[in-house]
């Protein structure tokens, strides 16, 4: 233990900063460089392989201008593995929580810009191809399934707007052809993060979405056959830390609305907002 503690100091002045990460492992005890991370005496950290498997749990002992003395509580430790916080004190109480870190949950809301491709099928007359942007609204609860992946579910305000010219007056008598659709959204996307660092987390997803129409209008469909959708979707995104507690979400979605007898849709969404750490 002497032994860490004078380490514990001489590292102090002699390891740069890169990433939270072990420096030294002797018996049960391991020194830590915390590179910023709020890390008190009486914390968790859960250690992982690279591929995000669990196999050890420390708890601080010791810290000192950005480093910490841990010891192995579970499982064996290698330098090599990853740490993030497991358990941290409560900023109330002064006590531990013992939720574990795979159960992390966050939530937040984002705007959205949506540009909409769609073509039209009436009947006995040429397809039409409709274009258009329009906005959405949404709130999302996140929960972290394990290591790097995740799950993100949105309830969201969506719309669908597109216009587009009839060679032949098929729309109801004209050639300005016209959709507008809003719908309430639910949508379940599962994330990877394949990227990561003290600021910000870049990640993939692929999920599916369910639209029920609130409101519509269209003199190329037939309105009253429409009434709820769905969307298989493909999504790149970057979550920006802004501390310890909040971030900004930014996802682009690829949104695929399945071939029907009437018409073919999808939508590029851009999406930007605030979240926030539970």
């Amino acid at each position: 233990m002497k032994f860490l503690a004078g380490l514990l100091l001489l590292t102090t002045f002699t390891f740069p900063a890169y990433a939270i990460k072990s420096l030294v492992i002797k018996n049960d005890r391991v020194l830590i460089d915390t590179e910023g991370e709020n890390v008190l005496v009486g914390d968790q950290l859960a250690a992982r392989t690279l591929d995000g498997k669990a196999k050890a749990l420390l708890e601080v002992k010791q810290v000192k201008n950005g480093k910490a003395v841990a010891s192995i509580i579970k499982g064996r430790m290698q330098l090599d593995f990853s740490l993030s916080k497991y358990a941290a004190r409560s900023k109330t109480t002064g006590k531990e929580s013992k939720r574990p870190a795979k159960e992390k949950t966050s939530g937040g809301f984002t705007a959205g810009y949506a540009m909409n491709s769609m073509t039209v099928k009436p009947s006995g007359a040429p397809s039409v191809s409709l274009s258009g942007s329009s906005f959405n609204l949404s709130g999302f609860y996140q929960v972290e399934v394990d290591g790097n992946v995740s799950a993100r579910l949105f309830v969201s305000y969506e719309t669908l707007q597109a216009t587009g010219t009839s060679p032949t007056k098929a729309c109801t008598g004209s050639a300005d052809c016209k959709v507008d659709i809003s719908y309430l959204g639910l949508e379940a996307l599962v994330r990877y993060r394949y990227l990561h660092s003290k600021k910000w987390d870049a990640w993939a997803g692929a999920g599916l979405g369910f639209l029920f129409a609130i409101g519509k209008s269209s003199n190329v469909l037939d309105s009253s056959k429409i009434s709820t959708n769905q969307t298989v979707v493909g999504s790149l995104g970057l979550d920006y830390q802004l501390d310890r507690n909040s971030f900004i979400p930014v996802q682009l979605d690829y949104a695929l609305f399945p071939d029907n007898s009437t018409s073919s849709a999808n939508q590029i969404i851009l999406r930007a907002g605030y979240g926030f750490n539970f």
